[in-house]
């Protein structure tokens, strides 16, 4: 590796987990130890309630009224992720996220990364994409553009047109939904700057999939192939939905 294509995305970690409804569940303190022992010269970040405000009424007060003003929790932790990556850059990763190997040999002159998904749960979405990507798990050097139009689209977004009923009113307005219509209203020049890691390398099971591997269901010995090239596996736990009423 050269010096010019040396990793220039900060050794970091973050994780969120607020700890006001409930402590961090055994399997995602499993699932986060995962990274800690693949990424031994990374620090590691774990921001629960406490910090996550102080670090939004230190660093982006501006902000602060709307982030309280979103009527679901998990808003708030999609929000809070994007101003983290921008303000100190690193890696974000959700607890459902399973590291395999270090990443790193993926990473050479890239300054910001977002984990492709299976063409399966393109479905709804509502544009003809070539690539389906999501927001939990992302890596960005401090003040990426690409994030800072994130944010920017982000906390613009009253979701007056949406209803706050629906599943997809968080994909909508904070979540992968919200990043991708972004992501295809750049130029082409500026996606450039944005690299979707393939999903074979961090996403290799789609939903379906992912539950048949947890529960071992028929059939979920084949999937074992699937994990031949990855890097990290999406378990896809969703439990985020349950706060949409």
């Amino acid at each position: 590796m050269t010096k010019k294509d040396t990793i220039k995305i900060p050794k970091i970690i973050h994780q969120i987990w607020s700890g006001i409804d409930k402590p961090l569940p055994k399997v995602s303190q499993i699932l986060g130890n995962t990274w800690k022992r693949d990424y031994p010269d990374w620090e590691y970040i774990l921001w629960d309630h406490e910090k996550m405000n102080h670090f939004i009424t230190s660093h982006y007060p501006q902000y602060k009224d709307i982030y309280n003003l979103f009527p679901y929790n998990i808003q708030r932790w999609d929000a809070i992720r994007y101003l983290i990556l921008e303000k100190l850059g690193g890696m974000y990763v959700d607890f459902d996220y399973e590291s395999i190997r270090s990443i790193e040999p993926l990473l050479a002159g890239k300054t910001c990364c977002f984990s492709e998904e299976p063409e399966s749960h393109k479905a709804g979405f509502g544009r003809d994409v070539k690539h389906y990507f999501n927001n939990g798990m992302m890596l960005s050097t401090p003040g990426h553009p690409f994030m800072r139009k994130i944010i920017d689209a982000v906390f613009m977004d009253d979701g007056i047109n949406y209803n706050p009923h629906r599943f997809d009113y968080v994909l909508k307005t904070t979540g992968p939904w919200k990043l991708m219509n972004v992501y295809y209203d750049l130029n082409e020049k500026d996606r450039e700057n944005v690299y979707l890691i393939p999903k074979e390398y961090v996403t290799p099971f789609d939903y379906t999939q992912a539950r048949r591997f947890i529960l071992k269901e028929e059939g979920y010995k084949d999937l074992e192939n699937c994990l031949k090239e990855a890097y990290a596996v999406h378990y896809f736990f969703s439990n985020w939905r349950k706060e949409i009423k």
